[in-house]
């Protein structure tokens, strides 16, 4: 009689713990993420050496969530054609407000080896197309999001904006 009240006791007790009292209360739930709207303001040449030669991308961030995003990470390829012009990973320190914007710039190191035709299409027409893609990562106050971003626009060189006589 006794091992049946204990095993009535013991099923009773784990039947308790397994239907309440361990659940956290129902809160809100967070609001939705909307993505980001990236836009591809400016790329510049920052510098040329024997080798090769730095550009400075610069990325304006619209934050259309009601709450801030912080510490921006680009992940990054510049792309002229078929031909990858550089690559990497930028972190950033930034914090864009809800609904505003902030520019997020990085610099982007190349090879003229890595550029060839690019380059010959450059020293020829003056201009060359060139695609900036990736993704960022943001903070938000529920965790951290990933996006993908893929914007085009056309470099044109100091001898392509020649005023004509």
């Amino acid at each position: 009689m006794r091992k049946l009240l204990l095993v009535g006791a013991t099923m009773s007790i784990a039947a308790a713990a397994a239907c309440g009292g361990s659940r956290a209360p129902a809160g809100p739930p967070p609001p939705p993420f909307y993505r980001p709207a990236v836009a591809l303001r400016d790329v510049r040449v920052a510098g040329l050496g024997i080798t090769g030669g730095s550009l400075d991308v610069v990325l304006n961030v619209w934050n259309p969530n009601d709450y801030g995003l912080q510490s921006p990470r680009v992940a990054y390829r510049i792309m002229t054609g078929d031909v990858k012009l550089g690559s990497g990973v930028h972190d950033s320190d930034i914090f864009i407000d809800g609904r505003d914007s902030a520019l997020v710039s990085f610099p982007v190191r190349f090879t003229y080896l890595s550029i060839g035709r690019a380059g010959r299409e450059m020293l020829e027409m003056g201009t060359i197309d060139y695609r900036v893609l990736g993704d960022i990562d943001v903070d938000t106050p529920y965790g951290r999001f990933r996006f993908p971003y893929d914007r085009t626009g056309r470099f044109a060189s100091l001898t392509a904006m020649r005023i004509p006589r």
